[in-house]
């Protein structure tokens, strides 16, 4: 043992005791020990102690290396991240044997994951010699690495793989451990796009991962249709009769029959068809229709269709009851937000159910009552969210002064806040007057810095070279902006010393019709919007643009309307089946316990003028992983030699994330 590793260890073992109130092992007289195993009715903290004082006793290279392994370990579960990277630090990778390099590395990938650096973590796993000794491992700890590789890809939004290293070790896993791991592929897999999907289809040989993406693109493929949806899962069951996801559809699928068949025959269309909202209203019936005829082509059934023109709001609720004498078994509509809540308050109980297309603050929801709206602040919450996955911490909010706005601005805030974030400073601009400048050299505080140059002149009497310096406490801006506003803001940050600020914006920023020449002014932003948005070769979208000459200005109307379609035979279903979603126009489309559609849109950013997808980040499957690895169906043994698709050489796939551990320090262990 070197003079180094003898002194860390002995530190790390006097600052542990002292620490803790419970007694430890003596350490005065060192000794030499077997690798026994540590009394379970020991703390963390004392399982600690006397794993480094066994590493401190012992001249033995490899056996000082494991003890100082596990300790590690310990340190790791119970959160001590800055000690457990201080022990690693006093141990050579380079002289491990090959399952304590094992060991080592996932120790290391799992501190970086905790620091944020996702890419260096895979970057440990996945090289080539590592990889060779993980496959001479036993079972349990190649389990656990690949947990480690898959939540990994997750956080860096290379969802389709993180499927992949679940996909390929579910056959090891108990039936109760498979069950969590197969919600967890299909988990990923609904963040992979369709033509992904089938790109990775034409790619792959292995028949476990070709059965689960021809399921997931069916999932997420013909949602205005579920008639040919339902074919597809018949013939995909005839097909896969074995596969693993066959015996327990995941996603709602088990019900795709049952909603087929219970859909409503007749649907009332009650949307402002007349006066200022005519626009608007007569786009999302177009936006219906053309999803109602897309599915008539098929030769599929569809409902009859009435519509009722609710201009004036005053009456909705007999326009409701004249639907259901009509014979509607379902009513869609109205749109504006003062209407609905008319129809919520007017009607007691909705024999028949409704799905608005605008949403009641803070309604409690009510039975066959249900409320879809493309709410910018919904925008705003998923911003927030999306930034805090990024690690930022310190945020500039800049809205229209207005109060809607303002809106988006507390709404941002309230979830900015509770994702451990701060509102550094905020702002509103206003458009008429073109304020645009001085609202962001004053929110910059360049004024600060130009009195701080003045009052220097004059102190000592001469002009000095001065450059302004703009504030350094902002790791973000969150901008909410309509097309015309950006232009002229983002070129305003960098005039103004801060175009290296990276900015995040709302779907106002784009109106979803590519337009090189002029969103270059905007390059960098990153913005969330729909997939009706951001992708033009739907087949609705096709028609739409190609019939309607002026359908450019209610672009999101349209894909309301396509989604209140593909909403309408699953409604009920999804109010029961928390995993039920549909892959809308609008954003993938989740009901909660309010009845309220929660929708997760894309996230883009523009380059060369044009607006690019990026993977969205996932942390919802990540959990710590340590020494309590699933345990392996009894006879079944580790196969190297199934591979991802499209990338030979790779080690064997991931399991199930372990059940969360939860610390049993009463104090954290801290350097005191």
């Amino acid at each position: 043992m070197t003079s180094i590793n003898r002194l860390t260890a002995l530190v790390l073992v006097l600052l542990l005791a002292a620490c803790s109130g419970a007694p430890t092992t003596d350490t005065a007289k060192p000794k030499r020990q077997a690798d026994a195993s540590i009394p379970a009715d020991l703390s963390p903290r004392e399982q600690v102690n006397l794993w480094l004082e066994r590493a401190a006793a012992t001249d033995e290279i490899p056996q000082k290396q494991d003890y100082q392994l596990k300790a590690a370990e310990l340190l790791l579960r119970e959160l001590q991240l800055p000690l457990a990277e201080e022990l690693l630090a006093t141990i050579d990778a380079s002289v491990l044997p090959a399952e304590l390099r094992v060991q080592y590395a996932s120790l290391y990938a799992r501190i970086l994951r905790n620091q944020g650096k996702f890419q260096e973590a895979l970057s440990i796993l996945n090289e080539p010699k590592l990889q060779d000794m993980v496959l001479l491992s036993d079972l349990p700890r190649q389990l656990q690495v690949s947990q480690l590789r898959a939540s990994l890809y997750a956080m860096e939004g290379m969802h389709l793989a993180a499927a992949q290293e679940r996909i390929y070790i579910d056959a090891l896993l108990t039936e109760e451990q498979q069950a969590v791991n197969r919600e967890g592929i299909w988990h990923s897999l609904s963040y992979v796009p369709t033509r992904e999907l089938l790109e990775s289809h034409q790619n792959a040989s292995n028949r476990d991962f070709l059965g689960w993406v021809e399921l997931a693109s069916i999932a997420k493929d013909n949602q205005g249709d579920i008639d040919t949806q339902v074919r597809q899962l018949n013939a995909w069951l005839r097909r896969w009769p074995n596969h693993p996801a066959a015996g327990a559809l995941p996603g709602g699928l088990a019900n795709l029959s049952d909603m087929a068949a219970e859909k409503p025959q007749q649907i009332a269309l009650i949307l402002p068809f007349s006066g200022q909202l005519a626009p608007l209203g007569k786009a999302i019936r177009d936006g219906f229709m053309a999803t109602y005829y897309q599915t008539r082509s098929r030769g599929n059934p569809t409902p009859n269709i009435k519509a009722y023109d609710c201009a004036d709001g005053d009456q909705i609720h007999l326009l409701y009851q004249q639907a259901v004498q009509d014979g509607a078994q379902l009513v869609i509509g109205p749109l504006r937000k003062e209407v609905v809540d008319a129809l919520r308050t007017q009607v007691q109980h909705f024999d028949v159910p409704v799905l608005a297309l605008n949403r009641v603050a803070d309604d409690q929801g009510a039975n066959n009552f249900y409320q879809f709206a493309l709410a910018p602040e919904d925008e705003a919450i998923q911003v927030a969210r999306i930034a805090a996955s990024e690690g930022f911490q310190r945020a500039m909010i800049l809205t229209p002064d207005s109060e809607w706005g303002l809106n988006v601005a507390q709404a941002f805030s309230a979830e900015w806040q509770a994702q451990g974030g701060r509102v550094i400073a905020q702002a509103a601009f206003n458009a008429k007057a073109n304020n645009y400048s001085q609202i962001i050299k004053d929110a910059m505080q360049l004024d600060r810095s130009e009195k701080r140059a003045q009052k220097l002149t004059w102190l000592i009497g001469n002009n000095i070279e001065f450059q302004p310096r703009r504030r350094s406490d902002l790791d973000f801006i969150f901008l909410v902006a309509r097309p015309q506003e950006a232009y002229a803001i983002k070129p305003l940050l960098a005039f103004h010393y801060a175009g290296d600020i990276p900015v995040y914006a709302t779907s106002h920023i784009y109106n979803g019709i590519p337009s090189p020449s002029r969103d270059r002014d905007i390059d960098g932003v990153k913005f969330v919007d729909s997939p009706w948005s951001l992708n033009n070769e739907t087949a609705e979208k096709k028609a739409i643009l190609k019939e309607l000459p002026h359908s450019r200005h209610y672009q999101r109307m349209y894909a309301l309307g396509v989604d209140a379609y593909r909403l309408y035979p699953r409604l009920q279903q999804m109010a029961q089946l928390d995993s039920s979603k549909v892959y809308g126009a609008t954003g993938s489309l989740q009901l909660n316990n309010a009845g309220q559609v929660e929708r997760q849109l894309l996230l883009a950013v523009f380059e060369d003028g044009l607006a690019k997808n990026i993977p969205l980040t996932d942390s919802t499957l990540d959990k710590d992983i340590h020494d309590q690895t699933p345990k392996p169906l009894q006879g079944k043994q580790p196969y190297a030699d199934r591979q991802t698709p499209g990338t030979a050489g790779r080690t064997m796939a991931d399991g199930p994330e372990s059940p969360d551990y939860q610390p049993q320090f009463s104090q954290p262990l801290r350097r005191n």
